[in-house]
C-alpha cells in the first residue's frame, strides 16, 4: 500500500495495522476540528475559572482576617497550578483526539481509537463484512459544519465500528459502500 497519501497520523499508526502490498488505500477519516474547538474552549474556560476562583478565595481570606493574608500568596500559586494542570489535560485531550483515525482500503476497514494516553483499540474489519453504513448528524452544527458519526454495521459477533465527528461523512459513507460492493463484484459473498 502506498502510504505517502496518509497524514502523519495515519503513517504513524501505520505499523499498527496489518497492510498488504497490494491494497490500494480509498480514504483516511480523520476528525472533524470542530470537535477540538469544543475540547480547547472548555479548558480554557476551566483554567480561567480555577484560577478567578482561587484569586477570589485569596481576596475575599484576606479581607476577613489578617492571619489568613500570609495565605493569599499561596492561594495565588495553588490557582496557577491548577489552570496549569487544567491547560495540560486539555492538550492531552486534544491529542487523544486529533490520534483517532479511521482508514479505507479496498480490502480492509481499520479502525484505531484513543480511550486515553495509554489505552486505544484497534479494530480491522474485512471490506467484504460490511454489512451497512449509517451517517447521523444530529443538531444545527453538524449541518451548518458538515459533520457526523459514521456507524459500520458488521457481519455476526463483532462490534459496530463507530466514528464520531467525521468530515463529510456522506461522502466518506458512499466510499465504503462503493469498496464492499466492488469487493462483492470481485470475490462474491
Amino acid at each position: 500500500m502506498e502510504i505517502s497519501k496518509l497524514s502523519a497520523t495515519g503513517k504513524k499508526l501505520f505499523d499498527v495495522i496489518e497492510f498488504d502490498d497490494d491494497e490500494v488505500l480509498i480514504c483516511e477519516i480523520r476528525k472533524h476540528p470542530i470537535g477540538l474547538a469544543g475540547i480547547y474552549i472548555s479548558g480554557l474556560l476551566i483554567a480561567v475559572i480555577l484560577f478567578v476562583a482561587c484569586l477570589g478565595l485569596a481576596y475575599f481570606a484576606s479581607n476577613i482576617s489578617s492571619d489568613v493574608s500570609a495565605y493569599r500568596g499561596l492561594l495565588v500559586g495553588l490557582g496557577l497550578i491548577l489552570s496549569l494542570l487544567s491547560l495540560l489535560a486539555t492538550g492531552i485531550a486534544g491529542f487523544i483526539y486529533n490520534s483517532n483515525v479511521m482508514i479505507v482500503t479496498n480490502e480492509k476497514i481499520a479502525q484505531v481509537l484513543y480511550r486515553s494516553l495509554f489505552n486505544r483499540k484497534i479494530s480491522q474489519l474485512g471490506i467484504g463484512d460490511v454489512q451497512d453504513v449509517t451517517v447521523t448528524q444530529n443538531g444545527v452544527f453538524s449541518r451548518i459544519f458538515n459533520y457526523g458519526t459514521i456507524v459500520v454495521e458488521t457481519a455476526g459477533e463483532q462490534e459496530n465500528y463507530t466514528f464520531t465527528f467525521a468530515p463529510n461523512p456522506y461522502i466518506f459513507a458512499k466510499e465504503m459502500v462503493a469498496a464492499h460492493e466492488k469487493n462483492l463484484e470481485q470475490f462474491g459473498n
